[in-house]
């Protein structure tokens, strides 16, 4: 089969590296790290695995930010993972071969649900695993699997970058008629943003901002307008195809994302509080958004975040919930490189930083099942249709023009790019 491996080895990284210096595609080269190759078809890896056929498989923005290198090379999380990989986690496809203990008919159509914590690397469920916090196992470096957080970081969990790819039968999801391809492609975004959202379940009346109108930026804005009730949203855009997204997924105000004083004027005005001035530095607001949904996560974000939401309001008891729901908090969902940033506000206004990773089992209205199975239930009650956030298909064989189209959104107004196995040229799904 045909598959794209990225390999961890220093020489290819500095190629790599000093290649990307020059153009983009530098970081693509066949001397980088990053290549695609013909690999042997994965195995049946134990009696309840199954090898899906890859249809689509979207590009995460963590994938762009390993192939163009993004990020610190003593990340911890590196601690977690193996190489060589095949990347791709946001996956549909179809069942080919089963164990003999699958319960799922060869030829469903699936999603992927990338995580290999307890269950596929065949461990008795830690306790994170047993109350359905996958993403929060203690053993992501142990069983039958090489080191991994998810499909596309271990080096035996080959992931969507390939024509093939073997899943635990508990990681695949069967899609329910008419759900298209388009939409299940969704479903691991659509569950991450969801997750972040339950971090601190807004009430009606809520004001929140989601700064960042990518794909998990939009997919925010889509949930907080249709999925709950009597919210506010103000998106913080950088690019106009961007903004008109998110004016079309239901945002109420839009703002652009520079200058970044003008953010903080912006919102003072609309929440008719002060603004306070330091010499000409960036202003703050101790008043401001009761939410803050960062999928940006930048060094930039993080400091106007903590300006423009509003500090603290008074916890009036001591109830899990209450905490949770208390305005005066930041959920962070994106990924940046670590840098410097004023951070004084932070615990002035005793703000609080929330981190959200990936999803699992989530609670909404008394319900506790997968996210997926919530999001197939809005599916097919109409609430909402997020397809239009995929504005690029490309063929495996393009996947450097795929890549550097995700990573020029300006310029190729590009919001969710996915990558095909079925030609040779770009074409469309539904």
């Amino acid at each position: 089969m045909k598959g794209i491996v990225f390999e961890f080895k220093l020489r290819k990284l500095i190629i790599a590296k000093i290649a990307g210096f020059f153009r983009l595609k530098g970081y693509l080269s066949r001397f980088g790290p990053f290549r695609l190759k013909d690999l042997p078809d994965p195995p049946i890896r134990g009696d309840n695995w199954v090898v899906v056929r890859t249809e689509y498989c979207g590009i995460c923005g963590s994938d762009t930010k390993q192939v163009f290198l993004h990020g610190n090379r003593d990340n911890p999380l590196i601690g977690l993972i193996s190489f060589p990989q095949v990347l791709g986690h946001e996956v549909v496809g179809t069942i080919v071969r089963t164990g003999p203990f699958v319960n799922i008919r060869i030829g469903t159509r699936i999603t992927l649900y990338p995580n290999i914590s307890c269950k596929p690397r065949n461990l008795p469920p830690c306790k994170a695993c047993q109350e359905g916090d996958y993403t929060l196992c203690r053993n992501f470096t142990h069983g039958n699997l090489s080191p991994g957080i998810h499909t596309g970081n271990s080096s035996d969990a080959t992931g969507g970058f390939a024509e093939l790819l073997p899943a635990h039968e508990w990681m695949v999801f069967p899609i329910p008629d008419g759900i298209t391809w388009k939409q299940a492609i969704i479903a691991d975004p659509f569950s991450v943003a969801f997750h972040s959202i339950l971090k601190v379940l807004p009430s009606p009346g809520s004001i929140c901002a989601v700064y960042g109108c990518g794909t998990l930026g939009l997919l925010t804005i889509q949930i907080l307008k249709h999925v709950f009730e009597g919210l506010t949203v103000i998106a913080i855009a950088r690019f106009p195809h961007q903004a008109d997204m998110a004016k079309q997924f239901g945002a109420d105000i839009i703002l652009k994302h520079r200058p970044t004083q003008k953010i903080i004027e912006q919102i003072a005005s609309y929440v008719n509080c002060d603004v306070y001035y330091i010499n000409g530095k960036k202003p703050w607001l101790i008043e401001g958004v009761d939410f803050l949904f960062d999928t940006v996560a930048s060094n930039e974000t993080l400091e106007i975040g903590l300006r423009i939401v509003k500090a603290r309001e008074k916890v009036s008891n001591n109830t899990n919930l209450d905490l949770i729901s208390t305005p005066g908090a930041i959920v962070m969902t994106g990924v940046s490189t670590p840098k410097r940033f004023e951070w004084t506000p932070w615990y002035f206004k005793e703000i609080r930083i929330i981190g959200s990773n990936a999803f699992g089992d989530e609670t909404f209205e008394g319900r506790r099942e997968h996210a997926y199975k919530h999001y197939f239930k809005f599916l097919n009650e109409g609430l909402f249709d997020p397809s239009p956030i995929i504005t690029h298909t490309f063929p495996l064989k393009k996947f450097k023009d795929a890549l550097v189209t995700t990573a020029k959104q300006k310029k190729n107004k590009s919001i969710k790019v996915i990558l095909t196995h079925k030609t040779n040229r770009q074409v469309d799904i539904k």
